[in-house]
């Protein structure tokens, strides 16, 4: 009982949240920088996983009711979302490397843009592949007079699929990332190049929020197939399977949360809430976010032009001032 209303809780949370994120993107951002398009497309992976949990919710309170098509999709669904929000937190991080580490001279704005898009198209077909194992193997069991659940009718031995599963598409980005992060913060501590730190620490926030929402339930179900887990024997475990279930489900709503918590959107928000029309304008947020997107390379031509239109819009308007 307390675990569906757990998740009814993360459902409307992560609704208003990930809504209020992809409005915010879409209406007062700009989309065409690889950074917003990535948090766009995060923000809708985690829509398609938390679609699920009203589903999974009925479950716990009752039983599986929505037969057995549903019980596929809902799988389905479940897993995009999962194994989605990996593959773009590592092509986020991948992007964060390039652009601090790596400073290709390639690597313009447009082209950034379109490796952004390649990898959110990838990060779909990648994860409707992966899921298309348990989705299939998904059935609605019975597993008690007139009570369904919603589980794995697979004859294979799910703990190799589980594994091979758990290593490409948990532990070898998890090792990318890592390795990422760690040559992004040697450089950017023998550097002086201040403006690359905000979107670095709040990709970093997401990355770690991830793998604490996910990272023990992972550990959960590799130690439940070591000692053969059975409900009544292992009590102890079981509920802290229950727990470290809740926290992953609840990382859909921890993006949103970040980039509230950063003041990102806080007068955005303020604005919609209070119903402020001024403060609403759609010029007004239209400013970029993540500084290394127009100067990525501030020695590249892209760059340079950038910067004399800055200063010969400066001279202009101290011109103006001395005429006046």
């Amino acid at each position: 009982m307390t675990t569906g209303v757990c998740y009814a809780m993360i459902f409307f949370l992560s609704i208003l949240g990930n809504g209020f994120l992809m409005f915010a993107l879409t209406c007062y951002e700009d989309l065409k920088r690889a950074t917003n398009l990535f948090m766009f497309c995060l923000a809708l992976f985690d829509l398609v996983f938390t679609l699920t949990l009203p589903f999974w919710s009925v479950e716990f309170i009752h039983h599986w009711i929505f037969g057995d098509v549903a019980c596929k999709i809902m799988t389905a669904a479940y897993f995009v979302g999962i194994y989605g929000s990996l593959i773009l937190l590592t092509a986020m991080t991948l992007d964060r490397f390039v652009v601090v580490v790596v400073r290709s001279y390639w690597l313009t704005r447009s082209r950034r843009l379109k490796c952004a898009k390649v990898a959110c198209v990838g990060a779909w077909i990648i994860s409707l592949i992966a899921c298309l194992r348990d989705s299939i193997a998904a059935k609605a069991q019975k597993i008690h007079i007139e009570t369904y659940a919603c589980e794995s009718s697979s004859e294979f031995d799910d703990n190799v699929g589980y594994f091979a599963q758990l290593i490409l598409l948990f532990l070898v980005p998890f090792a990318v990332i890592v390795f990422c992060y760690i040559k992004i913060i040697l450089t950017l501590m023998s550097t002086s190049t201040r403006q690359k730190y905000r979107t670095v620490i709040l990709v970093l926030c997401i990355v770690i929020a991830f793998f604490i929402c996910w990272g023990p339930y992972h550990i959960i179900i590799v130690l439940m197939s070591i000692y053969e887990y059975d409900e009544c024997k292992h009590y102890q475990l079981h509920v802290a399977f229950i727990v470290c279930r809740i926290l992953a489900f609840s990382h859909c709503c921890m993006n949103p949360a970040l980039y509230i918590v950063r003041g990102k959107y806080r007068n955005l928000l303020s604005s919609i809430l209070f119903c402020s029309p001024e403060l609403r304008q759609s010029g007004l947020y239209r400013r970029p976010t993540d500084p290394s997107d127009s100067r990525i390379h501030p020695y590249t031509n892209e760059g340079a032009q950038e910067n004399c239109e800055v200063q010969q819009t400066n001279v202009t308007e101290l011109n103006t001032l001395k005429t006046v």
